[in-house]
């Protein structure tokens, strides 16, 4: 075997190596996202178990809701580390990429929107930034609806 073949054979060794270390980490990552899924939404089920026990029944649902979304976001990564074990093309792991985002700046509008309605320390230039946020993940939002329909249409 001359060292050409030696150093090819090494390479094609390596690099199936590193395919298979990579997959193993996706499946690592993969149990990390169901273990996480799964106490969100155990915390999710106690919060909503309690909700009518809380002094304020807007900030308990708010909270529960915010489980909800959070485990949301878990199961859209989940689907994303699924598609990236099972699928060779990286273009498929776009659109969840694209829910994700959407459902946390969902998230942050609701969350941003309830603290604007029950404020701790009213004042205007508190007020004045949340609305600002506010405005920017409503665009953010329907830039990324928008590149999703994108995204779909281009699939045809």
């Amino acid at each position: 075997m001359t060292p050409e073949e030696k150093s090819q054979n090494f390479r094609i060794r390596a690099r199936e190596f590193f395919i298979k270390l990579e997959e193993y980490l996706y499946y690592l990552v993969a149990i990390g996202l169901i273990i996480g899924f799964g106490i969100v939404m155990i915390d999710g089920l106690v919060i909503l178990i309690n909700l009518y026990n809380t002094a304020n029944f807007t900030e308990g649902a708010i909270k529960f809701l915010d489980k909800i979304l959070v485990s949301l976001i878990f199961l859209e990564i989940f689907y994303t580390v699924l598609v990236a074990i099972l699928e060779e093309s990286a273009v498929k792991c776009v659109e969840p990429f694209i829910l994700v985002a959407i459902t946390a700046l969902v998230r942050r509008l609701l969350i941003l929107s309830f603290e604007l309605s029950h404020p701790t320390i009213f004042s205007t230039e508190r007020m004045k930034y949340y609305l600002i946020e506010m405005a920017l993940v409503g665009i953010l939002i329907l830039m990324l609806i928008f590149s999703l329909i994108l995204f779909r249409r281009s699939k045809r």
